[in-house]
Order: structure tokens, then sequence, then C-alpha cells
């Protein structure tokens, strides 16, 4: 927020001016600007009228929505967004030009679902965007719009639109358009609006002029009659009720999301929803042949859409003890997170006793996958463990600090970090995941769920958890990757065993590259081995104040600027106090036996400066 009669305000009304007068002289439909670029009051901004309007009807439109900002739909806020129906309008106070940007992200759809058919409508559908894509894209760098028509029967037509905004190269638009088009829900008309690119179909000519890109019918021989039922009285409605949308980004956000989230309500991310009959269809009637893996929680299987992009549908067993709960908690959750290092949630779908979350595909599945393989972990030099850990970092940092939420995962562990084609890795699976207000700095629960091995001392013992919770995890998994070995506290044989004493007994020794995988030691840069054994072992600290923040791990790994303190002997698991061997992974209504408690080992020792 700003105050009134502040610099802000006054750059702000300034580049307002210059965006409306801009728009009544520029034919082109978009422009960027900015007031005071050096200084720290600087404001940038942005108009992009659809491709189809003229001067006029732009000029409106951006006149209209600086106007909305201003006064009544975004008063005071330093960054904001609006979409109308002819034209987007955003502003902010950080240069945001030739940025490919996918957040805020609104999807939105007719509630008319398709008839007949559906195979073939989304192939027509698919056909219909992704031929306009192509033309978008190489439309020059002055407009990056394109509509077109196809028959999907004799007397049905499919419109569609996408633009992007000019500012972006053809690739980052590229880029735009097909996660845009990939979240597009099938019915009788959908839209996905992105800061960079849009993408909208209808069964009806919801643009002006003529059609740039016309396909031949795909209708199947022989097919006649109207498999879709036309409704556009109710259609021309729904389009015209959801018409403006802004998005205010502000201190309130954290208290207007966390409202959404406790109250389980679906309606924020209706238009993610996906219908049984597409999954089924994208996975083969989940074959056995498309699935991934199998868990606790149910099955995840390999996916196609229509438009050929792969997906990942987690479907949760019936007998799962991960109930509604979770799962409308990891879909409202994650459907408001975007970062690279999380995996992106691309929609879900409940039908009767069927539960099941879309994801984006990622083709070398889980980091467990290669780092506990005897085969596979050679692939995983120490440049990409490196790359990996501060991948995993940053994405806990943007759930910590830098998202419009203060998240705490809960599971963070080697099973969910999924890794991208590039070895990318990518933080999942949020069902456990909590959400603080702007105050609050730890919560408390009597549902103690993770696993055993990654949760911290106070989280198992008295169900207290934050976001130093998370970051022990953190150190647990980061030494899980230096060493190659699970962290698998051993219940039987007593504390000796476990990672976290093997990396504290060589580091007090003197001797931390002994605790290495035998693997990589060819390709190690010790002087980054030990820092990260060195960070590890203060995640791991007993006490929660002692532990670091994400950000400063994250400083730490990207600079030789940061001054760590010496650890000390991390906590353990006692073997003395468990009646019977408990399991390692918990199910979301397992509790921690109360006959659990933690010690640290009370022999005495000298602090020694690693070699």
């Amino acid at each position: 927020m700003f105050s009134n009669n502040t610099q802000y305000q006054t750059n702000l009304k300034a580049l307002f001016h210059s965006l409306t007068t801009n728009a009544t002289a520029n034919p082109t439909g978009f422009h960027y600007t900015s007031v005071a670029p050096s200084t720290k009051d600087a404001v940038y901004g942005m108009f992009l009228c659809r491709g189809d309007q003229n001067v006029t009807a732009c000029r409106d439109c951006v006149a209209t929505a600086t106007t909305d900002l201003q006064d009544t739909d975004c008063p005071n806020r330093v960054v904001a967004l609006s979409w109308y129906d002819e034209c987007m309008v955003r502003y902010s106070n950080v240069s945001f030009y030739g940025k490919m940007e996918q957040d805020p992200l609104f999807r939105l759809m007719n509630k008319q679902n398709v008839t007949g058919n559906m195979t073939t409508f989304q192939q027509i559908l698919g056909n219909l965007m992704n031929n306009l894509t192509v033309q978008a894209v190489n439309g020059g760098p002055n407009k990056k719009y394109s509509t077109g028509k196809i028959d999907y029967t004799s007397l049905q037509t499919l419109y569609g639109l996408v633009q992007c905004t000019p500012d972006l190269s053809t690739s980052q638009c590229d880029e735009c358009l097909k996660i845009a088009i990939g979240l597009l829900v099938v019915s009788l008309g959908a839209r996905t609006m992105q800061p960079s690119c849009y993408a909208r179909y209808e069964i009806y000519p919801f643009f002006n002029g003529a059609d740039n890109l016309i396909l031949p019918s795909s209708t199947p021989p022989g097919r006649t009659g109207s498999i879709i039922a036309i409704v556009v009285p109710i259609t021309t409605a729904f389009v015209a009720f959801l018409a403006i949308f802004w998005m205010c980004f502000n201190n309130n956000v954290k208290k207007r999301d966390v409202v959404a989230l406790e109250t389980n309500d679906f309606s924020d991310v209706e238009s993610l929803q996906y219908s049984f009959t597409i999954l089924q269809h994208a996975t083969n009637d989940f074959s056995d042949e498309h699935k991934l893996g199998e868990g606790g929680f149910g099955s995840i299987y390999k996916g196609t859409l229509l438009d050929g992009k792969e997906i990942a549908v987690k479907r949760l067993s019936r007998s799962s003890t991960h109930g509604l709960q979770e799962f409308k908690n990891e879909v409202l959750l994650v459907a408001k997170l975007q970062h690279k290092n999380l995996a992106r949630l691309l929609g879900f779908c409940v039908e009767g006793d069927e539960k099941l979350l879309v994801y984006e595909y990622v083709p070398n599945k889980s980091l467990d996958n290669f780092l506990f393989d005897s085969e596979k972990k050679g692939k995983l030099d120490w440049i990409k463990r490196y790359k990996i850990i501060q991948g995993i970092a940053r994405g806990m940092l943007y759930l910590h600090q830098d998202s419009r939420l203060t998240i705490v995962h809960r599971d963070l562990k080697a099973s969910n970090i999924l890794l991208d084609a590039d070895m990318n890795p990518k933080i999942s699976d949020f069902g456990m995941a909590r959400i603080f207000g702007d105050d609050q700095t730890e919560g408390n629960t009597s549902r103690v769920v993770g696993t055993y091995g990654y949760m911290s001392p106070e989280y198992a013992m008295h169900g207290q958890f934050s976001i130093k919770s998370d970051v022990y995890s953190f150190g647990v998994l980061m030494l899980e990757i230096i060493s190659g070995k699970r962290n698998n506290t051993s219940y039987e044989s007593g504390h000796d065993d476990d990672l976290l004493s093997q990396a504290w007994q060589n580091w007090r020794e003197g001797i931390p590259l002994e605790f290495i995988d035998e693997t990589i030691k060819e390709s190690i840069s010790s002087h980054e081995v030990v820092r990260c054994i060195h960070l590890g072992l203060l995640c791991v600290h007993e006490s929660v104040d002692k532990r670091p923040t994400m950000a400063t791990i994250v400083l730490t790994l990207d600079s030789n600027s940061v001054t760590l303190p010496m650890p000390e002997e991390p906590a353990f698991f006692t073997k003395t106090v468990f009646e019977s061997k408990l399991p390692k992974e918990m199910g979301s209504d397992q509790s921690v036996s109360k006959s659990v408690h933690w010690s640290v080992n009370s022999a005495s020792f000298s602090e020694i400066e690693p070699r």
C-alpha cells in the first residue's frame, strides 16, 4: 500500500495519463512506459488491447481500467493488474518489460458441459488452438495475435483467439500460449488469462472482424446433427458477468487467501476442474502402462491432453487416509503458488468418490528414484546435486517468504522432490502444508503427520511446526543428497547408525569429506561440499532458534560471503523408548506415539575446523 499525497501516487497518476494518451495515439493497441524509472518511487505500466479492437474502443477500455484501478478496484495498491474483455492494464514498482509472467493466472469456463463425443471435440479444439498459436507467434513484433474458427459439426463452429504482449520474444510467446492452452477447460467455452498472454474459445463469434485462420472441418465422415447443445443466451450472460477481473497485490492479500483456504471452498479454483472422462481418456483408463508410481495415498499416472501436453495425474485411492480435507488443501494452496522449483498444479477432479490432482509432467520422476539407487545415483554428479540443493532451497524460500502466502510444507523429503528433463528440482505434495497469517510464526497440532527421519524434534514430540521445522527437513535432505544415503533412523540398533550421527561424527573428527557419496568423489568441489555439510548440520540443530532461515541458506549457497557459526551436535531418536517398531512413514491420521523421545549425546568434545 502507498499513502495519499506521496510521490509514488503522483507518479502513478502520471503513468495512467500517459497510458490513456497513448491508447489514442498508438494504433498497435499496446504500450509500455515508466515514470521516474531511476528513483525509488519508480512506476512501470502497460496496456494491451485485444487485437480486434479499434483505437476508439481501446482508448475507452484503457481509460475505464485506469480510472477503476485508482478509484474502486485497487486504490493505493503498489502493484495491480486488471483484465477487461477488450483490454488489460497493469502497473508495478518494478520493471516487467520483456518478461514472460504467468502469475496471477485465472481460468474461466462456461458452466455448460460438452455433450456428445468428447474425444472428437478435444481433437478439433486442440487443432484450432495450436494453429492459432503458430500464427500468433509468427505475427511480427507489433501484434502477436490471431483469431480463427473450425467446424465441429455441420451445424456447429468453434471460435478461438490467442494473444501475447508484443514485448515477448517469439519463444516466450510460444511458451506462454502453450501453457495457457494446456490449462483451458473443455466446456462450451473457456479462457486462460495471464499477464503475458491470453487464450479463449467459444461456440459463437466473440471477436470483431474476419477470421484470419479458417481450418477445414474435422468432422468424421457421415457424422451429422448437433453434438453440442447451443445455449448462446446463457453463454453470453456468463461472459458478461465475468468481463472484468482485477488483482491487487498488498499485505492484505495473505489475509484474504487465508480465509479462502480455511473454508475449504472450491469456488476460488473452480475453473481448474477437469472432468473424470478427460483424465480417464488421457491416461488410457489409468492403465498399468501409464503408471508412474504408487504410494500410500494412491497412484500416479502419465497422461496426454488434447493439445499434446503431458500431465501427471495423482489418483487418490478410495481407501486412502488422504481425505477430502487434505485434497482440498492441496488444490486451494498449490493453485495460488507459482515458482519454477514448485511442481505446477494444472487442475483437479472430484466426481463421486474419485479425487484426482493434475500436475505438470516431469520425466525423471522423484529424487529418491536416483539418489538411493545404486545404478542411477551415478547420473547425479556433484554439479547436478548442488544445483538440486540450490533449487530446493529457492523453492522453500518462496514458500516461506517470497510468495503472497507463508507456507509450511511439513513433509519435505526426497520422494517429494520431482526432477524435470534437465534435473531441475520441483517441490511437490502439498497435502500436509499449512498456511500462516501475517503475524503467525508457528502452529500446533495434535495430528502429527510426515515422515520419520525428516521431522524436527519439536514437531514430532509436541506437534509444534514452523518454517524452522521445514528447515530441519531441508537439512536432512541436503545431507542425504551429499551422502547418497537415506536417513534411516534405526529403532532397534540405536541412534549411532543414523545419517545425522555419521555426518556429525565425521565433522567432529575433522574428516567431513568421508561423508560424501563414493560415486561423486571425483566430481566434487571440496569447498562446496564442506560448506553444505556445515549448513546441513546447522539446519538440524535441536534448538529452533539456532537453525538458519531459508533466506540465509540461499545466500550461503549462492556466495562465499556468509560466515556460518560452528555447528553443534544434532538431536537423535533414542532406541529405548519404543515399545514396538514404528513405521517410517505415516499417513495423515497417524500420530506420533507419546513414547517417542529425543535426546542429545552428552559426550564432550572439542570443535575441530574441517580440513
